[in-house]
């Protein structure tokens, strides 16, 4: 049966009673997103922002002063003095804590009124009153905060990409006008790879991620990757690109041109979409450096840092707008979708699985909080290496179609078959599924 095309110029009669997905976008205290947002580790800032004065920021919807006191202890206090409401953005960092500028309000880093200024030393107010504080955790040159209940405070995560020694973490902080939402579910679609990044603007990463893909999604044990694997000259390479719930990703070499085999290489960057309202996100991490991940000697580690980063069409401030009309990039996709996108007006097709997927997760996750069931915890002790399942496999090969899916989902079964054990392990573990598999085939 053949269907008739709807008739075109249906732009009046087209709704405009759009509505919001509050329930996914929204993440004040209180909200369902913000509540499940505020049970994980989050970076706030960069450690070398904060120097020897407080620094305003804004996270999840709270204006938040970060310091670093004389003895080297970092503090994220409320903005307002608990005395009369002066900002300790103006308090003047102390041997141990802050020092309100109005009346002399003396603050620990965990919000305990050491001193009342002119009040007599421990006197009543001082057992009456505890400023609004969050615990704080430095790591490789950025600043974590955990903003929930403290009852409820989760162990300080750190992913195994992070404990590699033989990358150089370079910190990065970029802000995006628009809701976190519309920046994290980018992660999970490879296919803007090919238009965005290659058919629209031309090469704006390896040449080798223009090539068409086949792509897969399944869950993981912190979130979801999808799959992609492409042929690519005499060479098969699947790559696993990982989305860390509630708000984490890692992606492989930025430049791969999958020219050579390698099994089981790792992240070229870890970050964080955080929202800092419901329309304005900062996505900050680390960008990893190595001769390995980038044998081409592409990275720019100087271009790496505030409001910038060393590939194209991540920040405002990069290009004229006539060249980001010419060349858009992620910056410019997901910024003109609105400062919070309207999935209502949507239409969603096969070749956003992976979005549709990734929301699915998120909205599981915040109705089982609503309903008094916790997230999962990404670590069950202090400091615990994670393990993690983003990577990168070249193998010489060539295979059909319908061979090359089940290759890309042999290594990603693998990978995530491999999360107890060592790295060299892992590494010899991908590369015996490859082995095996094309014997087979």
């Amino acid at each position: 049966m053949t269907v008739e095309r709807p008739q075109g110029f249906q732009g009046y009669h087209r709704r405009h009673d759009w509505q919001e997905d509050p329930e996914l976008t929204h993440i004040d205290r209180g909200t369902t997103c913000g509540e499940y947002l505020r049970r994980y580790w989050h970076p706030v800032a960069m450690a070398g922002e904060v120097a020897d004065l407080p620094l305003l920021i804004q996270v999840l919807g709270e204006e938040l002063v970060l310091f670093k006191d004389k003895s080297g202890e970092f503090g994220l206090l409320h903005k307002h003095c608990s005395h009369r409401g002066a900002s300790l953005e103006f308090g003047i960092v102390a041997d141990h804590g802050i020092i309100c500028c109005y009346h002399g309000w003396h603050y620990g880093v965990d919000g305990t009124l050491i001193r009342a200024g002119s009040e007599r030393e421990n006197g009543p107010i001082c057992k009456k009153v505890v400023h609004g504080a969050y615990p704080v955790v430095e790591k490789d040159g950025l600043v974590f905060a955990y903003l929930g209940p403290p009852e409820l405070k989760p162990p300080f995560p750190v992913f195994d990409t992070q404990a590699d020694q033989g990358v150089e973490k370079v910190p990065f902080s970029l802000s995006t006008p628009c809701n976190w939402l519309q920046i994290y579910e980018n992660t999970q679609d490879p296919v803007h790879v090919v238009h965005l990044h290659s058919n629209v603007s031309g090469i704006q990463f390896g040449v080798a991620s223009g090539v068409d893909q086949i792509i897969e999604y399944q869950d993981s044990p912190l979130g979801m990757i999808n799959i992609q694997t492409r042929e690519v000259g005499e060479f098969i390479w699947s790559r696993t690109v990982e989305s860390i719930l509630p708000n984490a990703n890692q992606t492989g070499a930025i430049w791969e041109e999958a020219d050579s085999e390698k099994f089981f290489q790792r992240s070229s960057v870890l970050r964080w979409v955080v929202p800092l309202d419901n329309t304005s996100t900062r996505t900050i991490g680390w960008r990893y450096l190595s001769s390995e991940l980038d044998p081409g000697n592409q990275d720019n580690r100087s271009q790496i840092g505030k409001e910038s980063i060393d590939f194209i069409g991540q920040t405002a401030t990069e290009r004229s707008h006539e060249e980001a009309q010419r060349h858009p990039g992620d910056y410019e996709a997901q910024v003109s979708q609105g400062a919070i996108a309207i999935h209502d007006r949507e239409n969603l097709a096969s070749s956003d699985a992976g979005v549709a997927r990734l929301r699915r997760l998120l909205r599981r996750r915040v109705t089982e909080l609503r309903e008094g069931h916790e997230p999962p915890r990404q670590a069950q002790r202090e400091g615990e290496i994670v393990s993690t399942y983003t990577q990168d496999t070249v193998f010489l090969a060539s295979f059909s179609s319908d061979q090359q899916r089940a290759f890309g989902q042999t290594v990603a079964n693998t990978v995530i078959r491999s999360g107890d054990r060592s790295p060299d392990e892992r590494v010899l573990m991908v590369k015996q599924a490859c082995e095996t598999f094309a014997r087979r085939s």
